[in-house]
């Protein structure tokens, strides 16, 4: 289990390490290009070489891009899903070359036509970017807040999305505390909780990516708004005790939190890592 952030790229490769590092993270995420535009620019090269050398070199063992938020493998428009699925598979390109561990994807929104009509244009969509993923740089499916048509709501829905990749092996998720909690699942409880992460076991075997943030809307909301740990419905113990469990255990943390309101700060991270150790759970 490492703990991590989401990063700003500004600066290329270079910045994202130097931030990653000055916070003291093990994992970073961060976008691979703007993702307010279809226009793909990749991050500048790291003047010191690969990227992930660079990165463990300050302590950062672990690099994950997010996939931009425009990407919507699901729609029932032909040019987005065309525009999309080529945005997806560049991403992908790119984070394979320079050896990331993932993309992590929101897997898009049906529009109303409805999930089970939209899974086949779905995996139609999805199919360049897992042909060129592996198993080391993976496409990661994350939970989705439940708000209007979106797909991957349910631990049900992401096991759809997953069957229908047709090599399985490079395909992972990504779990957001606070997806969870909009959509339902009530991580305050810790019998249920501990039955989630016992389905999620069951049917995924381990976690990759784990966006821990608290929520800024009530259970069952599908809103998608994160807080800082302890700021929130949800509260820092049931999040910690969330992940205790064993399919987190080689996880990267991620904190998606708001921070003062330009994202984690380092007294974020050291909250963190301290609630971990009190816990009992070390970052290694």
């Amino acid at each position: 289990m490492r703990v991590g952030a989401h990063v700003s790229a500004a600066g290329g490769f270079d910045g994202l390490v130097d931030r990653a590092g000055a916070l003291g993270v093990q994992a970073a995420q961060f976008f691979l290009s703007s993702p307010r535009t279809w226009k793909y620019r990749p991050l500048a090269a790291s003047a010191s070489g690969p990227v992930t050398q660079a990165a463990r070199l300050r302590g950062v063992e672990r690099l994950v891009v997010h996939a931009s938020y425009l990407i919507n493998l699901g729609s029932n428009d032909p040019q987005l899903v065309t525009k999309s699925s080529e945005l997806l598979a560049a991403v992908m390109a790119t984070s394979v070359e320079e050896s990331l561990a993932g993309v992590v994807l929101h897997p898009g929104s049906h529009k109303g036509s409805g999930f089970s009509e939209s899974l086949e244009r779905w995996r139609q969509a999805v199919a360049p970017t897992v042909s060129i993923a592996s198993e080391t740089t993976q496409l990661l499916l994350e939970n989705t807040a439940g708000g209007g048509a979106s797909m991957g709501r349910s631990v049900a829905e992401l096991r759809q999305l997953v069957e229908r990749c047709e090599r399985q092996n490079v395909v992972g998720i990504c779990i957001d505390t606070q997806h969870l909690f909009a959509a339902g699942y009530d991580l305050r409880d810790r019998v249920l909780a501990d039955e989630l992460a016992d389905e999620l076991k069951s049917v995924f075997g381990k976690v990759a990516v784990v966006h821990l943030n608290d929520s800024a809307s009530e259970l069952g909301s599908a809103h998608d708004r994160h807080a800082n740990l302890g700021e929130g419905e949800i509260g820092l113990d049931a999040l910690i005790d969330f992940v205790h469990h064993e399919v987190f255990q080689s996880a990267d943390l991620i904190l998606e939190v708001p921070g003062a309101g330009d994202g984690p700060r380092m007294e974020d991270v050291v909250q963190l890592r301290d609630a971990l150790a009190n816990s009992g759970v070390s970052d290694s």
